[in-house]
């Protein structure tokens, strides 16, 4: 069953009969976009600051074009894309939880709370040590620490992971996302409670 909040801290209605409580990360606890902009300014910095890169990158992001393919094309600098990846993907990231969140954690040290987040092990790493929220958590999973991009989201193999770790029927499970492409397509198969984070500051809002 897929139930639609409009903020995260709307959680506390939706948890009656309910044991493992499990997280997406980006554009569900903090907003991917700060990400996004925090490694355009990392990418920035490796270049003279009259470039003013970062804010041409942002621009191209905004408009929904590949922005460091583009930006380093128009400015003569693909010998140096190779960097401007390594440098946004190994930022230290200048990100921040929504409101409201880290009271939302606190609030759920009684349940089996829980993390299925996809990417990059490195970015997704870092978002969470930059958000300082760890410690909230029983289990984490990066889905590509399985083995690779085909373990992300839809694949169930990360629920059924947390499941078979907690030992708690599906039914007393329930997921938060907000990628309603792919975010619930297991959850719903599997028989668990799922939330739609319908976050209009989200990358993904609007895609069905």
């Amino acid at each position: 069953m897929i139930t639609e909040i409009k903020s995260i801290t709307e959680i506390s209605r939706h948890l009656e009969n309910i044991d493992v409580v499990i997280f997406d990360l980006d554009d569900t606890l903090y907003p991917e976009r700060e990400y996004v902009y925090s490694g355009f300014d990392a990418v920035g910095e490796l270049f003279p600051k009259e470039t003013d890169l970062s804010r041409k990158l942002k621009d191209a992001f905004l408009a929904g074009r590949p922005a460091i393919d583009e930006v380093l094309t128009a400015e003569g600098l693909m010998e140096f894309k190779d960097k401007a990846l390594h440098a946004y993907r190994f930022q230290t990231p200048v990100i921040s939880l929504y409101p409201g969140v880290k009271e939302v954690l606190k609030s759920l040290q009684g349940y089996h709370l829980s993390m299925i987040t996809d990417g990059r092990p490195e970015g997704q790493r870092a978002k969470i040590r930059a958000l300082g929220i760890e410690e909230y958590f029983e289990e984490i999973i990066v889905t590509d620490e399985l083995g690779g991009t085909e373990f992300r989201k839809p694949n169930p193999i990360s629920f059924t992971m947390i499941h078979d770790k907690f030992g708690v029927p599906y039914e007393r499970m329930m997921y938060i996302g907000d990628n309603a492409v792919k975010d619930f397509k297991a959850p719903e198969t599997l028989g668990m409670k799922s939330l739609y984070f319908k976050n209009p500051d989200g990358l993904y809002y609007g895609r069905q």
